[in-house]
């Protein structure tokens, strides 16, 4: 043990080193790769400087903790950087492939030492053969200094050069960062309990936290105390209020005992004021608690806000190796490829970060091997031999919107569509039927490959089925465009965070549940007449192919009832990756925010239940697990069902128009409308909405408020200043709930306000057919 440092402290300086081997490691790769495409100058001096002192600083840690094979590696790298550093000489292709080599064998080492298991590479070989590059990378200098030999050469900059026999150092030693930071920042680490003698303890997960999130979160806890206090002094308050009313009661007690009625008139007479200053008091009490309460209502969201936030890392986390990896990959495949990043500041919820690892990688892979060409070919066609691969990271409201792009051949819509044809993953009647890009969608079916050698980069019989299915976990979605001959772009779209998350209410078997929004892919009403059989089985036509129609509370092994002579059926259409499947369903409440709580191990196993949820007065809502409910789902639940002859007179459906710019708001708005009889059309913002009341007649609008361009409460104004439009009624519905929000939306003109929050089916129909 170093220097006889104790059990605790020296694993808490493991911890340290492994986090700081990571961030220098991943320091001298991303140098290398900038050196690689060539830079001149200070910048090129900069580059050098900073993998060498990275290098030097991996050095005198791995010493400080006793990770001699990584020191030993970092030493004879860092001989070769002194080298280049002096000369400020880029390193060629063979030394930085094998310096390369050598941070994966660094990490080797770093594991095998974690894990106490052997190294499983042969060091002395790659030392052998580091010390060998030193002596070549030293060589052009040595024989520039004998062509200018007539004059002595300067004294070497007092900078620390690498010593020939290591040292022990006592501890770790900081990484200086390459760059200026935008604000300081800590180290945060989750740990376990402390591990038993002998037992292999995981790793910590570890997170940045910047210092200014750490102070705003500090900042709340004082207001938090602040809040504290004054509801201490509120129960003192209550307590004496309490009593006054207990000597009150005692006095009745005592008055109205064997006493006259002239005796309790009295009484009554005495006690009048006593009775009004209670009523004061109690109103003077109400007031201010509920201002206390209202307060700490507020400072809690805050609260969970913040400590929300702390989860989030840049996406640079994820985005910053992978340069490595396009690199290599290039290399093997023999093409140029230029990989640039933008926007990786940009920060998101770690769970998302690592969910999206795989998918991301997929499509890189993909995109090298698939999409750009190989340099010939690049030729041919008029392009230069470099192929471009661009990753993009924005933010649209809660989402990250992340997009990787390249400039390769595109996706032919023909040769999908022959490949779906020949792997019969469609009938030629549906693909006949189907659009540009629904064509294109296909590649994202399981089975589907438009490539028919397959190879080691891009896997073996993984498609993009496996992205869709990860970003739907993620509750994420993927979109692709191309350009045949030009390139293709695939469009992630992600929440920042999944600390929080909406589902859909539904009423089943007698009892109250909640589906995660982002597996519900429609809800609408049926007519009995449009359930067929297939198979011996209930399903429906929805987009244009058939999806099973299963009883939910019979999937949920619950108790249903016979539908008979309904002629109108609520379903709610759940997705797992491809598959599809519509459950009937009692009733469909509405949709709102909810905070899932994991059941414990015990009851992890339990089928079709992913969690629970609370509810504003303490009711525990289940909520279910979309994969689980989907599997079951195709084993049973035949929904109990007798037909029943629909309506033939419909009335001409009226017109609404939803502005909304969340996807899922909107569509379930618009599910709702379109299911209850309503013609429905909508836009992503105000100007949109405006555009297009413009343009055609409508029988009401229902508007978000938060929309980029122009908001709810400007559409509305514009709407009730119109000579042509100002009678056409407005429901505003939006998160904001606030007083002074309402009564904006009054002052605009608007016709009705309902708050997300408390949003459901029935009160959106209930209004609009009030105001239409």
């Amino acid at each position: 043990m170093a220097l006889g440092l104790d059990q605790e402290l020296m694993r808490m300086l493991m911890d340290t080193f492994a986090i700081e081997l990571d961030e220098q490691l991943q320091m001298i790769t991303d140098g290398l790769l900038v050196l690689e495409k060539g830079v001149e100058g200070d910048e090129q001096r900069q580059m050098l400087e900073g993998v060498f002192r990275a290098a030097h600083n991996i050095k005198g840690a791995a010493r400080g903790v006793e990770v001699t094979d990584v020191a030993d590696i970092a030493h004879h790298l860092e001989s070769i950087f002194a080298v280049l550093k002096r000369e400020n000489r880029s390193p060629d292709g063979a030394v930085t492939d094998l310096v390369l080599e050598s941070l994966d064998a660094m990490r080797q080492a770093m594991t095998a030492f974690s894990a106490q298991q052997p190294l499983g590479l042969d060091k002395d070989a790659l030392v052998a053969r580091l010390m060998a590059m030193a002596s070549q990378v030293e060589q052009p200098s040595v024989v520039q200094h004998q062509a200018v030999a007539p004059e002595p050469e300067p004294e070497p900059e007092p900078e620390p050069e690498p010593e020939p026999e290591p040292e022990p150092t006592p501890t770790p030693t900081p990484a200086p960062a390459p760059a200026p930071a935008p604000a300081p920042a800590v180290r945060a680490a989750t740990e376990s309990s402390k591990p038993v003698a002998g037992e292999q303890r995981p790793a910590a997960d570890v997170v940045r936290v910047n210092v200014d999130k750490l102070e705003s979160l500090s900042a709340m806890m004082e207001e938090l105390q602040v809040a504290k206090i004054e509801m201490d002094e509120h129960l003192v308050s209550m307590q004496q209020l309490r009593n006054r009313v207990q000597e009150l009661t005692s006095g009745w007690h005592r008055a109205t005992v064997g006493t006259s009625q002239a005796d309790r008139d009295s009484w009554l007479k005495r006690s009048a004021d006593t009775v009004v200053e209670l009523d004061m008091a109690s109103a003077r009490a109400h007031r201010e608690m509920r201002s206390s309460a209202s307060r700490l209502g507020i400072l809690v969201e805050s609260l969970q806000d913040n400590v929300r936030m702390m989860r989030l890392v840049p996406v640079a986390t994820l985005l910053r190796p992978m340069s490595r990896s396009v690199r290599d990959i290039a290399r093997e495949l023999g093409k140029k490829v230029d990989f640039e990043i933008s926007g990786d500041d940009i920060e998101i919820d770690r769970m998302v970060l690592d969910g999206i690892r795989d998918p991301l990688v997929h499509l890189l892979r993909n995109a090298l091997d698939h999409g750009i060409e190989a340099p010939q070919q690049r030729l041919s066609r008029g392009k230069p031999v470099e192929g471009r691969l661009r990753i993009s990271v924005g933010s649209e409201g809660r989402q990250i919107v992340l997009t990787v792009q390249d400039d390769g051949s595109g996706i032919s819509v023909d040769e999908i569509a022959a490949s779906a044809r020949k792997k019969k993953l469609v009938s030629e009647a549906e693909l006949a039927a189907m659009g540009r890009d629904e064509i294109l969608g296909l590649i994202f079916r399981p089975g589907f490959s438009s490539k028919e050698i397959i190879s080691r980069i891009s896997g073996r019989g993984v498609g993009l089925d496996v992205v869709v299915m990860n970003l739907r976990k993620l509750k994420g979605s993927v979109q692709v465009e191309t350009d045949e001959g030009k390139g293709t772009r695939f469009i992630l779209r992600l929440p920042i965070t999944l600390a929080t998350d909406h589902g859909v209410l539904v009423r089943a078997g007698g009892a109250v549940f909640a589906v995660p929004t982002s597996a519900v892919d429609r809800i609408m009403e049926i007519r009995p007449d449009q359930i067929v059989e297939v198979e011996a089985s209930h399903a429906i036509t929805y987009q244009g192919r058939s999806i099973p129609l299963r009883d939910l509370a019979v999937t949920l092994e619950l108790e249903t009832q016979e539908r008979i002579n309904k002629k109108i059926l609520p379903v709610m259409v759940v997705a797992k990756g491809w598959d599809s499947v519509a459950f009937l369903v009692d009733e469909v409440i509405g949709e709102r925010e909810i905070v899932v709580k994991p059941f414990r191990s015990l009851l992890q196993s339990v089928r079709n239940i992913t969690g629970g949820t609370l509810t504003g007065n303490g009711l525990v809502i289940m909520v279910l697990n979309p994969s689980d409910l989907v599997d079951s789902a195709m084993r049973g639940g035949l929904a109990r069902l007798q037909r029943v002859e629909g309506d033939a007179d419909a009335e001409k459906a009226q017109h609404v128009l939803v502005v909304d710019d969340s996807i899922t708001t909107r569509s379930l708005e618009k599910s709702i409308l379109e299911h209850s009889g309503y013609n429905v059309s909508v836009a992503v913002d105000g100007k949109q909405g405006w555009a297009l009341l413009q343009e055609q007649e409508f029988d009401l609008v229902v508007t978000d408020v938060e929309m980029p361009g122009m908001d709810g409460f400007e559409l509305t104004a514009l709407i009730k200043q119109s000579e042509r439009l100002k009678r056409l009624p407005v429901v505003i519905v939006t998160s904001l709930a606030r007083e002074e929000d309402r009564k904006r939306g009054i002052e605009v003109g608007a016709d009705a306000y309902i708050v997300k929050g408390k949003f459901e089916t029935k009160v959106l129909l209930d209004v609009v057919g009030q105001l239409i």
